[in-house]
């Protein structure tokens, strides 16, 4: 056991080691919602555009995520965790309900996405603020890294819980999974005992406080170069969550086993690879950033060109584990480069960028590959970003610094 905490020294402390269980609980619920929410919209209308528009509207409320980042840095943090885990639980326990009731359509789905995806904007950017408060400064890369881990790879458990009871007893299953798992994350925050705030004392301030944090993020250029390789990366490789239900059908044909196979290959990718960044010890980050980069390019091209289910699920793995490798590297290097009194409104920016942009993405993605085909909306895009990736090498020279060294430098504006 100690060789092994040796490698995972965050979770020698026992507020991380909680509020990592709990985070994973609530990733688990997250992406089973997710799941089972575009599994039924696609079954309800055949269309990936609506699948689209489910997507979008679970990740639009990250573009909010920013007055979450503002209330992070002025309020408890544990405490807005607390009362958004309670929103979660509630809002999966009524589409259960509706579910069961068999009451569901597409519209209906839609609009209780939009409201777990508010629940999300205003937890994850307390929850991102929280953690470096738990562990010591030096293990700061540490935790974030096992969270993306937990985060990320939670993405394949859902689906392996989820995806039999969708050919069986139908979505209800998939929601009650998800139902379970966020009760469980909302009681198990209360075994943390941890308290952090930020550095805006007035709530009332909100804008100049938020303006304060857009400062921050201009005014130190390697922060802001990763910002924008972020965007990048996912609004062109990381928006397919609206196109694998069309794809698993029309090209695959594999309709629900192919489409739960292929989430359950990106989920196990992500924890392969996020926990191999975890014992990786920090050798090469910044080479491992720019080789993930390239990596996260090429994965949605080899899904489109597969054919066949388990050359599918080799796609989606390779996807799945260079993109939860880039993601998580991108989020160590800001959380170590950000002064804890910005850092609720800083992450929320980052969240803005990662999960709001994905929304106006996925729903653009699905309503194209309804005209041009799922294949054509995963290989343009991909090839999209490596080209960003290697013109980086050539008219960068912020992220040339973050390949080189591993870390942001801290320069002046």
């Amino acid at each position: 056991m100690r060789p092994l905490l040796r490698r995972f020294p965050a979770l020698t402390h026992a507020d991380f080691a909680w509020l990592w269980a709990a985070g994973t609980a609530s990733s688990i619920a997250l992406w089973t919602l997710i799941l089972g929410n575009a599994w039924v919209v696609f079954k309800l209308s055949d269309s990936s555009s609506l699948v689209g528009v489910a997507t979008f509207a679970s990740l639009f409320p990250f573009l909010l995520s920013p007055i979450g980042g503002v209330v992070a840095d002025r309020f408890e943090r544990l405490h807005i965790l607390k009362i958004t885990r309670a929103g979660a639980v509630l809002t999966t326990a009524v589409i259960l309900a509706l579910a069961i009731a068999g009451v569901l359509e597409p519209w209906i789905v839609i609009a209780v996405a939009l409201a777990q995806g508010l629940v999300r904007s205003g937890e994850m950017p307390a929850e991102q603020a929280l953690i470096p408060n738990v562990v010591a400064r030096n293990e700061i890369a540490n935790a974030i890294m096992l969270s993306t881990t937990s985060r990320l790879g939670s993405r394949a458990i859902g689906p392996l819980l989820a995806g039999p009871l969708l050919a069986t007893v139908g979505v209800a299953g998939a929601y009650g999974i998800a139902l379970a798992f966020a009760v469980l994350a909302f009681v198990l925050l209360f075994r943390v005992g941890a308290r952090s705030h930020g550095g805006v004392s007035d709530i009332r301030r909100a804008p100049a406080g938020l303006g304060e944090g857009l400062r921050y993020v201009r005014e130190n250029q390697g922060v802001l170069a990763v910002f924008a390789l972020v965007v990048a990366h996912c609004t062109l490789t990381m928006s397919f969550d609206a196109l694998l239900p069309g794809f698993a059908e029309r090209n695959l044909g594999t309709p629900t086993n192919g489409y739960t196979v292929l989430s359950a290959a990106v989920g196990a990718g992500a924890f392969l690879g996020a926990l191999a960044l975890v014992l990786s010890a920090d050798r090469g980050r910044g080479v491992l950033f720019l080789t993930t980069g390239i990596v996260s390019g090429f994965a949605p091209v080899l899904l489109a060109i597969s054919g066949t289910l388990p050359a599918g699920a080799l796609g989606a793995a390779a996807m799945g584990g260079s993109q939860a490798m880039f993601m998580a590297l991108a989020a160590v290097f800001i959380q170590e480069s950000v002064d804890d009194a910005f850092r609720g409104r800083v992450m929320s920016l980052y969240l803005m960028s990662a999960g709001g942009l994905m929304a106006f993405a996925n729903l653009g993605s699905g309503a194209l590959a309804d005209v041009y085909g799922a294949p054509a909306m995963l290989i343009v895009p991909g090839g999209a970003f490596i080209a960003i990736i290697l013109g980086s090498l050539l008219i960068a020279p912020n992220l040339r610094r973050v390949y080189a060294a591993g870390v942001i430098p801290r320069l002046p504006a």
